[in-house]
This record gives structure tokens, sequence and C-alpha cells, in this order.
């Protein structure tokens, strides 16, 4: 499970197993090292939960707080997927998490066809030409002057076309091929490779990383793929741990979510829709500034102001954590001289053994009140179809974490 340390593990890793093994250590994921006595293995895991794929054997690192079927409906519930669990009849998986992979690439698939139905985006693209028998957009003087020197009749310029063949569908058709690599159920290999085939005229294929996300500027024209790129973000993250290996017989794909994101926007999401004093998320502000021009942000979670969104009322902090940490009580002490406030709550998600705690500051007005989450049951009441008595039951649930 997360954060879980196994030793004395005796199995070994070949050459292309020590590249997957630095992959998974260089992304905080897993950390596998050997005795050098005995030969034997160590493996310790963080907040990653997922499945990984070596030569002779399978980690899997399942969730701390919740069971593998909540975990789905967590995800599903955080990232919007709109999905189903699968059938058993369409694939048999060799163990329960093994369904992370394949549900991902089933709700990526079925967005992507959404989105061709509703039409795909289209933006002005720079392109320069050299040689175009008439003028159009602006000239380019210096390409121009080449090709008078040439005796080149042609106009060099730079123009503006509206065109598929940009960012947004260009994350698509990368994703669309590495699910299709890594899925292995035949039905969705297919329509997979039908939705290639529809995009690839008109979109170039390019690698692409988490960086290419970040140029994206979401607006009225292209918000509609703000959903889909979330879930593309998480295939992109787990590429590089997939791709070691070139063979295709095992059921298992190396793949990762971790659940320190998911827990926060999880919890998040939930204030936002059920609580009855508004919300926001907050970006990073300044909180320090030294004489030298250094400065350090801070940025809690989630604020609840009262009703007239001026004041706040709550502040909140997740930790993904079985217990809270001397310099998480610190970090929420800054948040509190930065609002004016002079408590704060941390929200952890709940085990058998969680009690609900507050730390008091000596001499100082100050409390840090640490309180859990059952993400069980809160995921049990998100799923209620009765909407009245969801609402009322996830209400009672916030009365009893924020009081």
């Amino acid at each position: 499970r997360e954060y879980e340390k196994r030793t004395d593990i005796d199995l070994q890793l070949d050459e292309k197993d020590q590249q997957l093994s630095e992959e998974l250590k260089q992304k905080g994921i897993l950390t596998i090292t050997g005795d050098p006595i005995s030969h034997k293995l160590k493996f310790e895991a963080s907040s990653l939960i997922g499945v990984a794929q070596f030569t002779n054997f399978t980690v899997t690192i399942n969730p701390k707080f919740t069971n593998i079927e909540n975990l789905v409906k967590l995800i599903n519930y955080v990232y919007d997927l709109d999905i189903d669990i699968l059938p058993e009849s369409e694939v048999k998986f060799r163990n329960e998490s093994d369904m992370l992979t394949e549900i991902i690439i089933s709700s990526f698939l079925n967005q992507c066809k959404n989105l061709i139905r509703q039409g795909l985006y289209k933006s002005y693209v720079i392109h320069q030409e050299r040689n175009m028998p008439c003028l159009r957009g602006k000239l380019l003087l210096v390409q121009q002057l080449q090709n008078d020197a040439r005796k080149n009749a042609k106009f060099a310029c730079e123009f503006d076309e509206l065109e598929y063949n940009n960012l947004e569908n260009q994350i698509l058709l990368y994703c669309l091929h590495k699910c299709s690599d890594w899925t292995i159920i035949d039905s969705k290999k297919n329509e997979l490779h039908s939705l290639i085939q529809q995009i690839s005229p008109l979109v170039n294929y390019k690698q692409i990383t988490i960086e290419h996300f970040k140029k994206i500027n979401y607006t009225r024209l292209n918000q509609y793929y703000d959903k889909i790129h979330q879930l593309c973000k998480i295939i992109v993250q787990n590429i590089g741990i997939s791709d070691f290996y070139e063979q295709k017989t095992s059921f298992v794909n190396s793949f990762f979510v971790d659940m320190n994101n998911v827990f926060e926007n999880f919890f998040f999401k939930l204030i936002k829709q059920y609580h009855p004093l508004p919300s926001k998320e907050q970006v990073p502000e300044v909180s320090w500034r030294s004489t030298l021009g250094q400065t350090f942000t801070n940025k809690p979670d989630i604020l609840i102001y009262d009703e007239t969104r001026t004041s706040v009322k709550y502040i909140l902090d997740t930790k993904y954590k079985t217990e809270i940490a001397q310099s998480d009580i610190r970090q929420l002490a800054d948040y509190m001289g930065q609002q004016g406030k002079n408590d704060a709550y941390a929200i952890l998600p709940k085990t058998e053994n969680s009690r609900p705690d507050e730390h008091q500051a000596e001499n100082r007005d100050v409390i840090v009140k640490v309180r859990y989450i059952d993400i069980d049951k809160a995921i049990h009441l998100i799923y209620t179809r009765d909407s009245s008595i969801r609402k009322e039951k996830i209400r009672e649930l916030f009365e009893e974490i924020i009081n």
C-alpha cells in the first residue's frame, strides 16, 4: 500500500528492470534497493497508486485509505470521467488494480468521440512561405530580397490560416496513439485506430510532454478541451514508465495516479458543490519578502467565505497522510497570519485509528484543528441517487468536520 515498505523480497532485477526502477525512483513513485549481502530487494512506496510491470514480477501499490472499487468512483468523481466500471465480460484483469489503466483509456476514448461529434477546435496557425504565387498576409522583406536576387518571381509571405493542426489537437492525437499501444481490449484498440485515422489527415503527430500543457490558454473557444486534457495529463505523466518493454504479452501496464492530488481535488470539489457557504481554490500569494527582494509564497488549499464573499470564515488545507506533522502546523499558522484568522483546519483521510485533535499555540491565540474525512463514506453519499438525501447527508458530514 501507499507509503508501505516491504523488505527481504527474494527477486532479481535484470538490465531493463534497472532502467524502469530508476525511472520510478526519479518520479518519486517507488524506490527499490538491493541488499549487498543477501541480494534481496527492498520496496518503498510513495503516495502514487498503480501498477509497475517488471520482466518477471509485478508491483501493485494499492490505496491506503479506500478500497479499489471506491478508488475508481473517487477518480471518476474528481476528474469527471463520466464512465461506468468496465464489465467483467469485456476484459479479465489479473487483479483489481489493473482496472486503473483501462478505465482511464475508456474514459479518454469516450470523451474523444464526443469531442469529434461536437467538432474539433480550429485556431489560426502562422505559416511562412517563400514561393507564393500571389501576395498573402504580410511580406517577409529579407526573404523577398533573396527571391528578387535569384530572379524568383514569387512572394515570400507570412500569413495566418485557420486549421485543426494546433497544440490542443496534437495532444489528443499523441494520447490516442499511446492508448492504442497500452489497451489490451481489442474493441478499444479498433476504436482508437479509427479515431487516429480520422484525426491524422488534419493534425501532425508530435511528441507531447507535461510542459506543452502550460502553453495552452483556455478561452471560451477551446474551453471544452479542458476536461479531456485533464485525462491527457494523466496519460502523458505515465508515458516513459510504460515504454521500457516492447513485448505486449502482459495484461498489466505500468500506470500511476498521485493520490495527493486526487484527495486535494476531491475535497475541494466536495466543498464547492455541497457546502452552503461560497469557497474558492487559491493561487500562491507572497507571504514573506526579504530586503534583498527574495519572496516566499503560500497557498492554502481552500478558503471558505461568509455569505457576502468578502471575509474568510474557514481556512482548510488537505494533508494526504495518517497524522499531522509539525511542519504542517507551522504552514497552517502562516496561512492564519496572512488571512488574519486564529484557527485553521487540517483535513486528513480517516482510518480506524483516526482521532480529531486540536493544537493550541503556547502564549498565542492560534489553534490548528485536525479533522478526518471518511473517503468511503463520502463516496457512498456522492453516489446516492436521491439528490436531496445526498445533499443533506454530505452537509451533515461537513458539520462533523468543520465545527
